[in-house]
């Protein structure tokens, strides 16, 4: 080997382990201060985490997952509150169709009885009439006079009453049938709005509400996962021990191969028993720091991957939960004053109904009274008519015109009969249309609205209970944001480590370029034999310079020229799925 081959190599080597030297003190400043700056975003995703784990408890809480549940059990309350409402109101219509009818029913009959009174009245005058013709054998007959006269007046008076009760009657179901008439349409409008106004806040609030339950968890995944990352570039970074070991290492390797150079006597001749040591142990070295920039390389491919997801980290999706869930909050509320409103006016309408339909219970007394009295009439009717006969039997020839008039009475009692049993009948309908009334009515009483503000009450503590945890992560998302402003701030400084590692590690990239021109020169210029070795020997000598089983493996694996081993990740993976 010639002195200028000689002194190539140790002035490449020395250079070499001189710059490596250097570097490390380099490298020692750069990884502190990355660890350093690492651990200081660590903080912040933990604070992030932190708060992202208040709000995830706060939605858990039953007050929230139960509110869906409470506003779709104040939908079907109103539904059927409505259905009720319709329904009583179309049996209230029918109820006052009904009344109408039995109304003219009893209008016949009262004008009939009007009719009868005036023919008793008349009859009554004429009994007179006989009675002076006949003289004193018309004693006895004065009394169906008298009787026929009062009889008369109480026909008209009672025919009168009833007259005017069924014209009050009329008059006050014409009224509520034209009120129901221009309001039930309207009603309806009114309550298929709200059903329909309802529904649809009902569907906005379950999405805002499994908005709520999830993007929480989201954020939440997103974060620990890149809090993983830091944490694994943290423990990656400092077990900087190992790579300034292997870089300590190389440079003992390659004051050996100096040392040994140096004290070849041989290579002052012009060959050379260190040589083929020479050659090897710079292969060595080249595998070596290969495996360094290998490590280090991920170090830096970590941060640089950890840094962009940070920055791509987002709470808008989180920050605009409180708003949309308050809003959804405040268009359910806002239903609750509708359907309130809904209820007074419905009361008003059943004040309305309940003044008007309250006048059949009185009718149906009337209609009772008269048909006790229109008995009573019945009765005394038939009695005349018998003691008429009787008085014109013992008249005689006289009696004549009193048969006439005992004929006449009879008449009208069998008619009066008649109308007695219409009155009846008619009685009998009024009360089945005052059952009904009550029955129908109940729809419009307070315990046919107790469910659907049951139902108000436990939606209105669920809105009271949502609204707190919309203003909770609200509150919470601030603060988040805050944090990752500064977390997203640190990243640019952090960014600039990554550039830093790979400016202090590119010095080892032209070491490692130095020595390969080496090694190829000297397997150019040292053909054949000259630069074999004995690998036992070498790794024997080289084996004590390096203390981990992965420089052993790279020192194997460059004497049998395999390729480098696999050596296994100290760091997290850096697929996060960010929002």
């Amino acid at each position: 080997m010639s002195l200028t081959t000689k002194t190539e190599i140790l002035s490449t080597v020395d250079r070499a382990r001189d710059e490596l030297a250097a570097m490390a003190v380099r490298v020692d400043q750069e990884v502190l201060s990355a660890a350093a700056s690492f651990e200081g975003l660590a903080k912040h995703a933990g604070t992030i985490m932190n708060l992202t784990a208040a709000i995830i408890g706060c939605v858990a809480s039953e007050d929230v997952t139960s509110v869906l549940a409470k506003v779709q059990t104040l939908g079907s309350a109103t539904k059927i509150f409505i259905g009720k409402q319709l329904q009583a109101t179309d049996g209230i219509l029918e109820t006052i169709a009904t009344e109408g009818k039995v109304l003219g029913q009893l209008s016949a009959v009262a004008a009939v009885q009007e009719g009868i009174a005036l023919q008793i009245k008349l009859l009554s005058v004429l009994t007179n009439v006989e009675v002076a013709r006949i003289g004193i054998m018309g004693t006895g007959f004065q009394y169906l006079a008298h009787e026929l006269a009062s009889f008369a007046n109480s026909v008209i008076e009672d025919t009168q009453v009833l007259a005017n009760q069924i014209q009050g009657r009329r008059a006050a179901i014409e009224e509520t049938r034209r009120t129901l008439t221009q309001e039930l349409p309207l009603l309806r409008t009114e309550l298929a709005r709200i059903e329909a106004d309802l529904g649809a806040a009902l569907a906005e609030m379950e999405v805002s509400l499994g908005q709520l339950s999830s993007v929480p968890v989201q954020f939440r995944d997103c974060v620990q996962d890149i809090a993983r990352q830091i944490a694994g570039i943290v423990s990656a970074i400092q077990s900087n021990d190992i790579t300034r070991q292997m870089n300590d290492h190389v440079q003992q390797s390659l004051a050996f191969i100096s040392s040994r150079m140096r004290g070849d006597v041989d290579a002052d001749s012009g060959s050379s028993q260190e040589l083929p040591l020479a050659y090897a142990g710079i292969t060595i070295q080249t595998r070596q720091l290969r495996a360094i920039d290998e490590t280090v390389g991920g170090w830096t491919s970590q941060i640089r991957a950890c840094t962009r997801d940070i920055q791509r980290v987002s709470t808008s999706g989180v920050l605009g939960l409180g708003p949309t869930v308050l809003d959804q909050e405040r268009r359910l509320s806002s239903q609750l004053a509708n359907i309130q409103q809904l209820e007074y006016k419905s009361q008003a309408y059943t004040g309305r109904i309940q003044h008007s339909l309250g006048g059949l219970a009185n009718l149906a007394q009337s209609v009772g009274e008269h048909l006790k009295r229109s008995r009573s009439v019945r009765d005394r009717l038939r009695l005349l008519a018998f003691n008429s006969i009787i008085e014109a039997g013992q008249l005689g020839s006289k009696a004549g015109a009193v048969l006439a008039i005992s004929n006449s009475i009879k008449e009208i009692s069998a008619t009066w009969s008649g109308l007695t049993e219409q009155s009846g009948l008619a009685m009998k309908e009024v009360s089945g249309l005052v059952k009904r009334t009550n029955a129908v009515m109940e729809a419009f009483s307070a315990a046919s609205t107790e469910h659907l503000h049951e139902a108000e009450g436990q939606t209105r503590k669920g809105l009271d209970g949502l609204r707190t945890a919309a203003d909770f992560a609200a509150r919470q998302a601030n603060g988040m944001t805050a944090a990752v402003e500064k977390m997203q701030t640190k990243v640019a400084e952090v960014g600039r480590t990554a550039d830093s590692l790979d400016a202090c590690f590119s010095r080892s990239e032209a070491v490692l370029s130095e020595l390969e021109r080496l090694k190829h020169r000297l397997k150019a210029d040292h053909p054949g034999e000259r630069l074999g070795y004995d690998a036992g020997e070498v790794e024997r000598l080289f084996s004590a310079f390096y203390t981990t089983e992965l420089e052993r493996n790279v020192l194997r694996a460059a004497l049998a020229g395999h390729a480098l081993p696999v050596s296994q990740a100290t760091m997290a993976g850096n697929s996060v799925e960010l929002f």
